[in-house]
């Protein structure tokens, strides 16, 4: 059974599902049923650029063992690419189909097998990842019915929207796609932190639902990627921090 906790393995499962699709499938829906992403043109197309990108990932991890024959290894990928592009979504699956040659899976398969050795992540759960799900979407309405001044409202707004697409992208992108939205949700915190603190006392539910995403993403991601939290508590832990930094600094400016 082909490992599919590392890129090469996601990979692996999404093209060996386009395989199984039937010749005559319209290539929009091929993809669409593959990445278990939606059926409009711009899910499809976002997908399948992540797909490429997912490939670029893959070779890079084979070029860093050292030992391997990289060539042998990575040889089917230029054919594997062609794929992807150029993306027609009008036309039939055959014509993606007919550059998943069995040469060119049983090299993925190969690469899927050596990064086992040294580069896999945890997977949610059904579960997990329906829970998660349910928290954003929950975090997006409240956050959009809020009484939060309308800078920090949109701001957040498009913080949890980026979550949204790496749970949509999770099957292609795993833990990584989740720890990059929660990075980038951490850095609007930081920057917001001010507005935050305020926003805590009128708007309690939703910042106290962002902390709890945050932990929640936080605690999966290190796990399933093998790294250390971002955030030792939920959201508050990040506020007070940000708050004795500034504090201190604002120390220093007065002595000199």
């Amino acid at each position: 059974m082909i490992d599919e906790s590392n890129p090469a393995g996601r990979l692996h499962k999404i093209l060996s599902a386009i395989k199984r699709q039937p010749d005559k499938r319209k290539v929009r829906e091929a993809w669409s049923s593959a990445t278990e992403c939606g059926v409009e043109d711009i899910e499809v197309y976002k997908s399948v650029i992540e797909l490429f990108t997912l490939s670029q990932e893959i070779q890079w991890l084979i070029k860093m063992k050292e030992g391997l024959n990289h060539d042998l290894y990575l040889s089917s990928f230029e054919r594997l690419e062609k794929a992807f592009f150029p993306l027609n979504l009008d036309t039939t699956a055959s014509v993606v189909k007919q550059h998943l040659t069995d040469e060119a899976m049983t090299r993925l398969q190969f690469c899927a097998e050596e990064l086992q050795g040294f580069y896999s992540e945890d997977s949610l759960s059904e579960k997990e990842f329906q829970d998660i799900k349910q928290k954003v979407e929950d975090l997006f309405n409240v956050l959009a019915m809020s009484s939060l001044p309308d800078i920090l409202r949109f701001s957040l707004l498009e913080e949890v929207e980026k979550i949204r697409n790496s749970i949509a992208l999770y099957k292609i992108k795993g833990a990584k796609g989740l720890r990059e939205a929660l990075q980038s949700t951490i850095g609007a915190v930081v920057a917001n932190q001010a507005d935050i603190k305020a926003a805590s006392v009128s708007n309690p539910d939703v910042i106290a639902r962002l902390g709890e995403l945050i932990d929640k993403i936080d605690l999966f991601s290190s796990r399933a990627l093998k790294l250390k939290r971002a955030l030792a508590k939920p959201i508050r832990f990040v506020l007070e921090k940000i708050s004795e930094y500034q504090d201190s600094y604002d120390e220093e400016e007065s002595i000199t």
